[in-house]
């Protein structure tokens, strides 16, 4: 089982929604790794990694491209004297029985010259996409673009949205799950609070990404 964890940009939730939904399989039985391959800005006791992997229930895994500086992926790795490439990324999951990929950044944003993060999700091979989008006003256009962006790798039919709760709340929040239900743009919506992982808003939520998310593998 593979599942992969984008966003529709940055700093829009993926992290707390990627850790919520491995805890929550591992809560259900499904052993796994959650790993996050490209991180740039790595502080391994405060990384996004480690976080993954506490909720997964298993030691950190290092991410194959650590990157000091808290800039673009493509830009971090460029001024370490590194070029992000997808075959090492790969090689670091291919024995995994059970996993769960976080990306960096945007679906669309560059680890490479002429490589991003949807080459990324594709590359994982995912069973599931779980999408991540601020619950705004916006956030239909931002669910339309990605799912645009994932049919030309066939994996517009395979996404959840999860719809991560705003700083702040405005006139479209309370009502984009319900347009994208009835717009047909993902296979289920999902709204995630700005809770603790242990809340018991955010266990339910995760809960009915995991529910989806076990009955689609293989």
């Amino acid at each position: 089982m593979r599942v992969v964890v984008v966003g529709a940009g940055t700093g829009v939730g993926k992290t707390h929604v990627a850790c919520a939904l491995a805890a929550a399989l591992v809560r259900r039985g499904q052993p796994l790794t959650a790993r996050k391959p490209v991180e740039s800005g790595y502080d391994e006791p405060v990384s996004d990694a480690a976080a993954l992997a506490r909720a997964a229930l298993h030691p950190t895994i290092t991410p194959t491209f650590a990157l000091a500086e808290p800039v673009s992926p493509h830009r971090a790795a460029r001024r370490a004297g590194l070029t992000i490439d997808l075959e090492p990324i790969r090689a670091s999951w291919s024995g995994d029985s059970a996993t769960l990929v976080e990306s960096a950044g945007g679906l669309l944003s560059p680890l490479a010259p002429g490589l991003t993060n949807l080459d990324l999700a594709a590359a994982v091979e995912p069973d599931v996409v779980v999408l991540v989008v601020a619950n705004r006003l916006g956030a239909l256009h931002d669910v339309r673009a990605c799912t645009m962006a994932l049919a030309t790798r066939a994996l517009d039919t395979r996404v959840l949205v999860a719809l991560s709760e705003p700083a702040a709340r405005d006139a479209a929040t309370e009502h984009n799950a319900e347009e994208l239900e009835a717009l047909g743009w993902a296979v289920r919506v999902v709204e995630f609070p700005r809770a603790l992982l242990e809340d018991g808003s955010t266990c339910a939520a995760a809960e009915s990404l995991a529910e989806f998310v076990l009955a689609a593998r293989p």
